[in-house]
């Protein structure tokens, strides 16, 4: 097993305090992944139409997906697109990496590019993204849509294939209780999902027949893909790869 480079500002480290970074992964503050040594990445992509943000954890290869996400050595860098990533500590101690990109308006495949740098080393991965970006046609922002009859939901582009869409029906984030239970279905991503009056329905207690309930539809595309070595030396592990959503919401009233 190669060893990663744990750096610590404290000359002299016990060999206690040694295998506490070494075993927990975040024990010291100064736990730490190196570029020269196998790295697993994860990252997450979202986009909502008006911000796009990418969120990156990494994870000292050895102690798999299951360990907490640590920090990049000082002489490390992380970019994306030519933007540094900044570094951002939870609550829990889990480091994440992130940076805000330009909102997906191509209606096509997106390449990202992943900078990383370990001292004078430099290596770019990159991903390519399917998930393009697209718009709600119907409902509307703000339209009156009965419970009676069927639900149109309209967005374009559609895509051909056997690509598919996310959809989303629920109350107004945030909202009061007023209809049922959410609906979340997988379809065909070609631009129309019928939902039938019969699925939207109202909760059980609390709401009258004839109420009006603030409700949103949410669409998602969603892919996955592995990061590919386009040039350098850094090692990242198999499992590493990025996820994406591109999402759009509309809000809307549902009317008896």
């Amino acid at each position: 097993m190669v060893a990663m480079r744990v750096r610590t500002g404290v000359l002299g480290l016990s060999a206690m305090g040694f295998m506490g970074l070494w075993i927990g992964g975040c024990e010291g503050s100064a736990a730490c992944v190196d570029f020269a040594d196998e790295v697993l990445l994860t990252a997450q992509m979202t986009d909502n139409g008006s911000r796009a943000r990418v969120e990156v954890e990494l994870r000292r290869a050895e102690l798999g997906a299951a360990s907490i996400p640590v920090k990049l050595c000082e002489d490390n860098r992380l970019q994306i697109d030519d933007l540094e990533m900044a570094q951002v500590q939870r609550p829990s101690g889990a480091v994440i990496h992130e940076a805000m990109l330009s909102a997906v308006s191509e209606q096509a495949v997106v390449t990202r590019r992943f900078t990383m740098s370990s001292g004078n080393d430099v290596s770019e991965f990159t991903v390519a993204i399917d998930a393009p970006g697209f718009e709600i046609m119907l409902p509307t922002a703000g339209e009156e849509v009965s419970r009676a009859g069927m639900l149109a939901i309209n967005w374009a582009p559609a895509r051909a294939g056997d690509a598919k869409i996310v959809v989303k029906l629920a109350d107004e984030i945030d909202g009061d209780t007023c209809l049922g239970a959410a609906i979340e279905l997988e379809e065909a991503d070609d631009g129309e999902v019928l939902v039938g009056a019969s699925q939207v329905g109202l909760a059980k207690e609390g709401v009258a027949d004839n109420g009006a309930c603030a409700a949103f539809v949410s669409l998602a595309r969603v892919h996955s893909g592995p990061l590919e070595r386009s040039s350098g030396e850094a090692n990242l592990h198999p499992d590493s790869l990025v996820r994406a959503t591109t999402s759009r919401t509309i809000d809307f009233t549902s009317v008896p």
